[in-house]
């Protein structure tokens, strides 16, 4: 299942989110998320989406990003010191496997 989003996703929205990745879950073992349009984000969305990760790796699950971060979300990843010193596995999931300088 793809779940897209798009616009402003911070933490007005997030809940809406969360709700749609819980019910993703319960349908299939793979949830995938189009971000790439997304233009406004905040630090909600990181925490939403690693606690997702955590919950998909406990259970079997899948969840990753139909595409890699883009710029908006990329600058708040790097603000926010996620990809100081990221893993591979964070740069396999948020940049699909190229850091960009």
């Amino acid at each position: 299942m793809t779940i897209l989003l798009d616009g402003s996703v911070t933490v007005r929205t997030i809940d809406a989110l969360r709700t749609s990745i819980i019910a993703a879950f319960g349908q299939d073992m793979i949830v995938d998320i189009d971000a790439s349009a997304v233009a406004e984000v905040d630090l909600s969305l990181v925490q939403l989406i690693e606690s997702a990760r955590a919950y998909a790796a406990q259970e079997n699950k899948t969840i990753r990003l139909t595409a890699p971060a883009n710029d908006a979300l990329v600058g708040l990843l790097r603000r926010a010191g996620s990809l100081s010193e990221p893993t591979a596995e964070d740069i396999a999931f948020w940049c699909h496997g190229e850091l960009a300088q």
